[in-house]
């Protein structure tokens, strides 16, 4: 489906959004494909979000270590309607690595001071851990701005599918998808890509209509995880997973055709680098308060957005896997 320029075609495809999932694929590859590519060794520092409402851990979201003890990654995934009710929160990376976070603590949970969780502008938060982690951290991209077309990977937990049936199977298994940047939105705060299928040009809005080897897209649970990009062999982070598009307007969420959207962190890093632990905090910052918070895990509401200041579109939040 090809964007219409005309300002009437646009509004007609007002589109539903949601918070991120986790990677749904390609129909006509095996899922052990993207599994695999998400546990390279350059994706460790990439950790799964678990909050305890009173019976036990369940995964919510995604983050990724970007110091040894600080994590980053959607504010929707921390903010007061998904910490409601909380009595524990943690990040597992796996193989018993497991640091939690005192988010009751001022200055702990740092979401951007820009955040809107309707509207999900500025979804990034830094979170401080616990227990400073032994994995290599992250690397934050702060190049030049990428081309359209350029390949990134983006990393996530949670529900998963194929293009033919959207994120319709539960799960909380991390997992790696390829996609190709297709457009920066919201004055280059964020980019979206869309969902090629393999052999025909049919869903292709954005970019080059080639579904790339392991194309995919964020389906429920991605929300927070990271997009990568590979720079002189080197991967270096440059975009926190945070909303998918019901483009076709379908019905099918995360299927062909549809897009998902993430934070573009250049625009953040000053503030990013700006945040110090609580113990040695300098900066002004906008920060969670101790919170006493019933259990939404990603939370909901609907707001309009305008996308590149013509097409508007419905942005509604949903409960994450």
């Amino acid at each position: 489906m090809k964007l219409c320029p005309s300002l009437a075609a646009a509004l007609f495809a007002a589109a539903l959004l949601s918070p991120a999932h986790a990677v749904v694929r390609r129909d006509d590859k095996p899922d052990s494909l993207y599994q695999r590519l998400a546990n390279s060794a350059a994706f460790n520092p990439v950790g799964r979000v678990e909050i305890d409402y009173g019976s036990g851990y369940q995964a919510i979201g995604t983050a990724t270590l970007f110091g040894r003890d600080r994590i980053i990654s959607a504010a929707h995934v921390f903010d007061s309607e998904a910490l409601d009710g909380a009595v524990g929160v943690r990040i597992n990376f796996g193989r018993n690595r497991i640091s939690t976070i005192d988010f009751e603590g001022t200055g702990v949970v740092n979401l951007n001071p820009g955040y809107n969780p309707v509207s999900l502008r500025d979804d990034v938060a830094v979170a401080f851990l616990d227990t400073p982690m032994s994995l290599t951290p992250a690397t934050l991209y702060t190049g030049r701005r990428l081309r359209l077309d350029t390949k990134i990977t983006f990393v996530g937990y949670g529900n998963t599918g194929t293009g033919k049936t959207g994120s319709t199977i539960f799960s909380s298994v991390k997992r790696a998808g390829e996609n190709a940047l297709g457009r920066y939105v919201s004055g280059s705060r964020n980019i979206i890509v869309d969902f090629d299928q393999p052999g025909t040009s049919r869903f292709n809005s954005l970019g080059s209509p080639k579904a790339l080897r392991l194309e995919g897209l964020l389906g429920a649970g991605d929300s927070g995880g990271s997009a990568w990009v590979k720079v002189n062999n080197r991967w270096q982070l440059i975009g926190i997973n945070s909303y998918g598009e019901d483009w076709e307007l379908d019905g099918k969420e995360d299927g062909y055709g549809d897009y998902s959207g993430f934070v573009y962190l250049d625009r953040y890093v000053g503030w990013v680098r700006s945040l110090n632990s609580p113990l040695s905090r300098s900066a002004t910052s906008e920060t969670t308060p101790a919170l006493t918070l019933t259990a939404v895990p990603e939370p909901g509401a609907v707001a309009l957005l305008t996308l590149g200041g013509i097409l508007l579109l419905w942005r509604r939040r949903t409960r994450a896997a």
